[in-house]
Order: structure tokens, then sequence, then C-alpha cells
């Protein structure tokens, strides 16, 4: 038989093996489908049968996925063709992945072909059928695949113009088109083609006809990309920003010394050759990216292209430079997915280094026959090592694989086909089907991709059919429907009530998913005050007492950054989630406390003495717990997720629960329950965000009799703290610069200045506010002390509140933009130190999201409204207030929960 139709018999078993390599059990392998491998296959779904993405956009140029970021065109359009044959699964949207994987294959022959011979083109072809790196992503549907495709097909190209080939034209095209196949291609093509250009610059500018007419070709690829990066500048480069290790202002040898030390990882033995990449995903353990055998034939083949007096193959040696340079300026190091382009690379070179070792052995062996035998030898000998470390790894990717990558929110996310399927042939039986948003990624791609929704009635309706939640997010769902649900195992303990309809099992015996009939939940306490921060380096804030449990005020309190005071906390979910509500207090810890500790403290009305449980679950961090001042934790105790519990005595009337946390690192978050002895919750309880009446409701002041030696002073002069700003919000007055704080920006506040005091003496500050027509409560503090909390509303009139020697006076001058008019506080001689002003701080508490109160930028409010010290001293004793109801007033005069 002769030389050419051996190589090509050669190369037809090369194909076919890769093809079985990349399409065997396909649909089932890896199990599981990821989120991002469904975005894909929906968005080419919606191509093949509508012409459009999952957004309406009709034959878009890129992909904007999940609201999140940008999917490139080159897989989506050409999975589009067999997703439209054979239907939307798994095996469809793989198979895109496998073709491209297998292309790269074919493309290696004729690049190795272009480079050196038929045989080293075979060798390269080979040593990348088998490579793991590459046979792993050839298997999921990653678009990153399709980039290797398209630049082995390009550099052939490349490689044939170097050779005196009209070819300049073609390269750049499937050059430029790599821009459109994975986001990493944009700065490794650009490098990558800046060393082609110094290496070959006198054969560019001797032909500088095709040179020319290639940089219009080039241009015209590229042109669609960069008209739409300059229309989608912020949108266009999210990924880069997003995933970048590069820190505005940080030192530029800090950055270059990390960027060497992420550059050096893509090279390591690690990598290559023992763990490869650390997601779990992207590789199988204790496996490198590359086999074993294939590393000294690389090496050699390297020092074959080094000492090789062309210029062409000392491009394998550039790319190789280049592969990781993207990959080292981002996260996750080192990263396979990112790092695709190296694969072929490092083949061609052991192709080439077993090619060269061939040869080198046949010029030993002087006489043919016996070079032939000792070539063959050879060659059976790397076929061997390299069939029993194929064979080993081939072992574990298909039976190992599968038992710890499919499972969980690092996985494959497994389960989602079967929980779809069965939860769709329920629909008719449930007036709603849910979903857990919990430890899962971009769920809702997949009632899309199983069910192939129909492109034209999603974008009509962008109805899912399912309710995607966590469960814990208990204001978003009520149970007065029937409902299944399909949940994480941990989240059944949020229900009191429900049925397993079926369990959904991964390959390595995880329990996935448990789809329950869910009829009624448990109740949790989340009605918190909550009070931080306080130090707890090396745990030493465990141990310290930083309040007095017994005697608890709504003062103001020294934290470890400044002044704290209890602030109310509304928990989205039943999680109260310290490390959200407290991110950035921390200066060294900005959006993450970290090594802080934290109290909550709340009062729960009991109508009758009974014994109860008390149940804490989290985040694992220490934790104590004192009722009605009573320690319950001789010891501070470890939470997990897995609830502790311990027995309680409720008095009848009011009880005070206050709980301290620490937390290390990590999560910050705590669940409470008050059960009896069986679990089941106590539903004559009510949960209040207070601090019991002793530290709220001092004995009230008599009202200052008329012609009170008072003085009057302006009740505002300097902002100080605020959430929201208007430079001309309107009020009775007309428009003005102002300041409010809103009950939904927890925790929100609203601080300012008062004019300077001229005496120590009983003082009524006067200023123009306005409050919302929404209803609510906000706390007020005079110099960090507690004064009162008041009432906002649209209640026109004059409204007052007292707690003890503080009095409020607002009184209603117009329904403008809210309630607004004037206030009137009185406040004692103790708070007063003459020559200085007051601090006031009002805190949003209770009622409506949108309930806030509001300051405005005038400092002649005095004088205005004409108040003298008489006028004032009758306000404040109560002159003409409309009379308050129950819902406006506590037993005390202070404004009522609501």
């Amino acid at each position: 038989m002769q030389r050419p139709n051996v190589q090509r018999l050669a190369l037809l078993a090369v194909v076919v093996l890769a093809t079985v390599l990349r399409v065997y059990q396909l649909k089932d392998l890896p199990a599981g489908l990821f989120c991002d491998e469904a975005g894909l296959g929906y968005n080419a779904h919606t191509i093949a049968t509508a012409g459009m993405d999952e957004n309406g956009n009709h034959f878009p140029l890129f992909f904007w996925s999940f609201g999140v970021s940008y999917k490139n065109p080159v897989y989506i359009y050409a999975a589009a063709i067999p997703v439209r044959l054979l239907g939307l699964d798994e095996f469809s949207i793989r198979l895109t992945s496998a073709l491209f994987g297998i292309g790269t294959v074919i493309g290696m022959f004729f690049l190795g072909r272009a480079l050196f011979n038929p045989w080293v083109g075979l060798f390269s072809a080979l040593f990348l059928a088998l490579c793991p790196w590459h046979l792993h992503f050839s298997r999921i549907a990653f678009e990153l695949i399709s980039f290797p495709f398209l630049f082995v097909i390009g550099l052939t190209f490349l490689v044939r113009f170097t050779q005196g080939k009209r070819r300049l034209g073609r390269a750049m095209f499937f050059l430029g088109m790599c821009v459109y196949a994975y986001q990493i291609a944009n700065l490794f093509l650009l490098l990558f083609m800046l060393g082609f250009s110094v290496l070959f610059l006198p054969d560019l500018l001797r032909r500088w006809r095709e040179t020319l007419l290639a940089l219009v070709v080039l241009v015209t690829t590229l042109a669609p990309i960069g008209v739409f990066y300059y229309r989608h500048q912020q949108l266009a480069t999210q990924y880069f920003r997003n995933t970048t290790n590069l820190r505005v202002g940080e030192d530029v040898r800090v950055q270059a010394q990390r960027f060497l030390g992420y550059y050096q990882q893509f090279f390591s033995r690690e990598f290559l050759l023992t763990t490869g990449d650390p997601i779990g995903r992207h590789s199988v353990r204790g496996f490198g990216e590359l086999l074993p055998i294939s590393i000294p034939f690389a090496i050699f083949g390297a020092l074959v292209v080094l000492l090789r007096r062309d210029r062409a193959s000392k491009l394998l040696l550039w790319w190789l430079v280049c592969y990781p340079v993207a990959p080292s300026l981002m996260t996750e190091i080192p990263s396979a997915s990112r790092g695709i382009i190296g694969v072929p690379a490092f083949c061609i070179l052991a192709g080439i280094g077993l090619a060269a070792a061939l040869r080198a052995l046949g010029w030993l062996a002087h006489w043919r026959p016996l070079a032939l035998a000792v070539q063959t030898a050879a060659l059976a000998a790397v076929g061997y090592f390299t069939t029993i470390e194929m064979t080993t790894y081939l072992h574990a990717y298909f039976v190992e694989f599968p038992k710890y990558s499919a499972w969980g929110y690092g996985g494959f996310q497994y389960g989602y086909r079967d929980v779809i399927h069965y939860m769709e042939s329920e629909r008719k039986n449930y007036d709603l089907l849910g979903m857990t948003a919990v430890e899962v990624n971009q769920p809702q791609i997949f009632p899309l991709f199983y069910n192939s929704r129909d492109p034209k009635e999603w974008n009509a309706q962008h109805d899912l059919g399912y309710m995607i939640l966590d469960p814990a997010e208990y204001s978003r769902y009520t149970m007065d429907k029937r409902i299944l649900y399909a949940l994480r195992p941990a989240d059944l303990d949020l229900f009191s009530d429900y049925t397993i309809k079926k369990t959904i099992t991964a390959p390595g015996g995880q329990k996935e998913f448990v789809i329950a009939e869910v009829r009624a939940r448990k109740r949790f306490l989340t009605n918190w005050l909550v009070l931080g921060l306080f130090e707890n380096d090396n745990n030493s804030g465990v141990q310290k007492d930083f309040i007095d449990i017994e005697h608890l005020t709504k003062d103001k309190y020294t934290g470890s950054f400044g002044d704290i005071y209890w602030r109310p906390i509304n928990p989205q979910f039943v999680r109260v989630d310290l490390n959200r509500f407290f991110a950035n207090a921390d200066p060294r810890n900005p959006g993450n406390p970290e090594h802080v500790c934290a109290y909550a403290a709340m009062t729960v009305r009991s109508p009758k003495a009974q014994d109860a449980f008390l149940e804490l679950g989290g985040s694992d961090d220490m934790m104590q717990a004192w009722l009605n001042g009573r320690s319950l934790t001789p010891f501070p105790i470890m939470l997990a997720v897995a609830p502790k519990r311990r027995p309680v005595d409720l008095r009848a009337g009011d009880n005070l629960v206050v709980l301290k946390s620490c937390e290390n690192v990590g999560g910050w978050d705590f669940t409470a329950r008050l059960t009896d002895a069986d679990g089941k919750d106590l539903l004559d309880i009510t949960p209040l965000a207070e601090l019991p009446s002793s530290a709220v409701a001092p004995a009230p002041a008599p009202a200052p009799p008329p012609g009170a030696d008072v003085q009057v002073i302006g009740g505002f002069d300097k902002i100080v703290t605020f959430r929201h700003m208007a430079e001309a919000r309107p009020e009775y007055r007309g428009n003005s610069l102002s300041w409010w704080a809103q009950l939904h920006d927890q925790p929100s506040e609203l601080v300012w200045r008062t004019m300077p005091c001229a005496e120590k003496k009983r003082t009524v500050f006067v200023f123009t506010a306005s409050m919302s027509n929404e209803t609510g409560d906000a706390d007020l503090y005079v110099n960090g002390t507690y004064a009162l909390t008041f009432a906002m509303s649209d209640q026109a009139g004059i409204r007052q509140w007292e707690r003890g020697q503080y009095r409020m006076t607002f009184v209603s001058k117009a329904s403008v933009a809210g309630n607004s008019g004037i206030v009137l506080l009185d406040v004692p001689a103790e708070q007063i130190t003459p020559g200085q002003a007051v601090e006031l701080r009002v805190m949003p508490v209770h009622g409506i999201d949108e309930a806030w109160f509001m300051v405005q930028d005038y400092h002649d409010t005095i004088d205005y409204e004409h108040i003298t010290p008489e006028r004032a001293a009758e306000t404040v004793r109560g002159a003409w207030q409309s009379r308050p109801t129950h819902a406006d007033t506590k037993e005390d005069g202070s404004a009522a929960d609501r």
C-alpha cells in the first residue's frame, strides 16, 4: 500500500477514535447540565425556530443571557443546526462541542503537515484526540471549544502564506472570527499577530498587495464587533471587568509579581500532570490536563523547533508563550477553560517531538529494515504506555467523575431534567409549581430548556410557569394554594407540613432535590433589633460582655468603629443575615464584615406562662443567648445549619430575648424559633422588635406651664448623614434643598445639627420638615440619647408625641409631596451645652417600606413662623392637638408599632 493511502487510513482511524471518545454517552456524561450549557442550548433553539434570542432580538450579533453577560455567536449559530435537526436536549447541544473538537483534530493534521510533514500531522492529531484537556471540553457545551478550531484553521492558512501560497486573506478571516468565539481570543490574537508581524515583516512588505487585501478582510471581519463594542461599552467589557484580578490603584510591581506567579502556574507540573484545573467541572480528579507521555515529546519538539532554521515553526513557540497571558490577568488560576487555546500548541509540539524521535532512531540504524523495526518497536512502546494512561483516565472520567461532578452548586446541576419532567406531569394537580433558589445557578433557564419553550410565547408572557424562590423568603409567597415545590433536602426544615412526592438522587448517591407538596411553614422569629459591630480579633470578643444585658437602653453605644444604635432588621428571609445588614460597617472589610460581634434583641409577648424550646441555627459562628436577663448558654455554642434547641420558661407578658453572635470569616446569619416540646410552633406568642418598657418608657415629665422659661433655637444648621437628597424638593414654602431617610434603606438614618444653643436651659428646637403619606414609625435621638418614637403619616393638624422629658410636635402646613410642616422639639436642659449645637438623629424603624422622614434646608423657620418662647411653650403643652387614636400612640404616648 502506498504511503499516502496509509496516511489517509491512519487519519481516518484517528478521526474515528476522536469521534467515539467525544460522542459516546454524550447525553448523560457529564451527568447533569450546567446552566451555561442550557443557556447556549435555549438560544440555539430560539434562533433555529424563530430567528431570535431569548430576549426577542432577531439574529443578534451577541446574545445577552441571564441578565448578566453576553454570549458569543459562533457556538450558538453553529448549534442551531443540530438542535433544529435533533430537537433540544443535552445530546444536541453537546454534539456541537464534539463536532468542534473533532474538527480541531482534523485541523491539527493539516497544520502539522503544512509545518513539517504528514506524520507530524498524524501524531499531532492523535495527541489532541487523546488529550484529557481537549477531550473534556469537547463533551461540554461551552462556547470556548470553537476557539481552537477556528485558530488552527487560521494558523494553517497563515503557515501556507509563509510558504508562498496566497492564503493570508483566508487566514485573517478565520483568525478574525476567533473573537466571536471566546472573549479570551481578543488579547491572545493581538499578541500572536504582533509576533507574526514582527517575524514576517519583510514578507508582508514585499507582498504588500496581498497584505493590503488581508487587512481589508480582517477589518471587515472585525467591523461588526467594533461597532458593537462602541455601542455597548460597559456591557461588552463586563465579562473581563467581573473576572479580572487587576486592581485600580494597586502598586504596579505587586500586580506584575502576581501576574508572573499566575503565568507560571499554567506550565506547572500540578496543572499539566497531576491535578489540573481546581474547578470540579473542568477536570478529572487526580489527572492533569495532558497525558504524561506527551510531555517529554513536547519538550523535545520545542527543542527541535527552536533549533530549526525556518521562521514559521517559531510561531508554535510564540503561541505557547502567549496562551497563558490573558488567563493570568483573571481569576480562577490556573484555568483550563480560559487557557483552552494552549491545548493544540502542546499537542503539535508533542507530535513534532515524536516524529523527530522516530526519525532519530532511523538515523541510528543505518540498515533500513532494522530502522523500520526499531521505529515500529518504539512506536509500539509509546502506544502501550499511552493505552495504559488513557485507559486509566477513561475509567476515571466515565465511572468516577460523574459521582462527584454532577451534584451541588459547583457541579453540573444534576437533576433539573427529572425535576421538570415530573413536575410538568403533575401540573394539573397544583396551583403553583416552585423550584428552590438555594445553592443553584441560573435556575430560570432550565424550564425554558427542558420544555423547549416557544420563544415567541416566552417573550410575550415572560412566565416560566414556575416560582423560582428561596423558600425561606416567606414574604414572597403564601400557603393558601396547592404548591408542589422542588427543594434542596435542607429546605424541608422550613416546612411543618409536607409530603415528599419524589426524590432526585445524583450518580454519587447524593440527594439533589426533593419534590414535595408543601402545606404549612414553620414560624421563625424575624423581628429583631440589632446592635454592632464589636471587635472579635482572634475570637477575643466571644468572652467579652460589650453591653449590660440586664440594663439595656436605646441610647447610643460605642462600637469598634464608632457610635452604634439598636436598629431594626427586617430580613428578607427567615435567616437573619448579619453580613448583609452590617455590610460596609467595618472599614477593614467593606461589604463583608469579618472578625466581629453583634447583638440581636426582641420582645416576645406571651399571653401566659408556658414551657417552650428555643431553637437556634445558622452559619458556623459562636453564639450566646439570654432570656429575661438569664443566660441560656453558660459557654458560647457553635451554630450549624441543623438547629440546636434547649428548654426555656416564658413568663406571662413581655419576655426579652437577647442573642450575641461572633463571626470569624465567611457567612454570618442565624435562625431562631420558639416551639413546644414536639417542635411545633407556639402560635399564641407575639414577637416585637422592641426593648423592654424599662429601656424606652421613663416616667413622663410635666408639661411646661404657660410662659415657661424656655429658649427657642433653630433646629437645622448643617446636614451630617443622609441617604437621599433633592436640590429642589416641593414643600409648603416652595422648593428647597432637602434630605431624607426611608424605611426600606435599612439601616436608614438622617442626622443633622441644630444651631448653637445660647444657654443651658430647656430648649425648643424649631425646623421645617416633611413626612411620608405612607405610615411608619421613626426613632428620634438627641445627642445619641434615645428621645422618643413618632409616627409618620399624612394626618393633618397638630400631632404630638412625648417620652419622659422629650416632646415632639408636628404642625402640618400642607400636603405637598408628602405631609409638609414644622417641628417643635422640646429638649431638657441636661442635653444642652452653651455655645454648642445639638445632634438630632431620625431612624425609620417600622411600617410601610416607602415611609420616610425629611428635613429641609431652612435656617429661618423661627422668624418665618413667628415662633416666640411663649408660643413655643404653649404649643408643646399640647394646645389644640388632634386627639390621638389607639393606632397612633401607646399608653405612654409614644408611637405605636406598625
